[in-house]
């Protein structure tokens, strides 16, 4: 089960914090202040998965992608994959491509021009 995804600047400023679990707000700032003291000490060459027991209780993974200036995080227990969790990551910023996109976002000029 998924407990909480993150997505927090390089300096450690939440940009998106979503719990699973109640949490009280001051408990949801030291988990992320807590989160954020994990990740800003790893290095770029290490595994993107940290064990997270000492965080959020026995059993807790914690998956993120570091992309530009933000930290995308994911945090959740055993039950979960730890590679489909950083896929969903990788999902999450992948550009879209023109062929997606709906072609009336293409329109140009006056609406009745014609």
């Amino acid at each position: 089960m998924i407990k909480s995804v993150m997505v927090m600047n390089t300096q450690g400023k939440p940009r998106l914090a979503k719990f699973y679990d109640f949490q009280p707000v001051e408990k949801q700032q030291e988990l992320i202040r807590s989160v954020f003291g994990v990740l800003c000490g790893r290095a770029d060459n290490v595994s993107n998965f940290v064990e997270a027991d000492s965080i959020f209780g026995p059993g807790t993974r914690l998956v993120y992608k570091h992309f530009a200036t933000l930290y995308f995080v994911f945090i959740f227990d055993s039950s979960e994959n730890e590679l489909a969790m950083l896929d969903l990551i990788q999902g999450w910023n992948q550009p879209q491509t023109l062929s997606h996109l709906s072609p009336s976002l293409f329109l140009v000029g006056e609406v009745g021009s014609m």
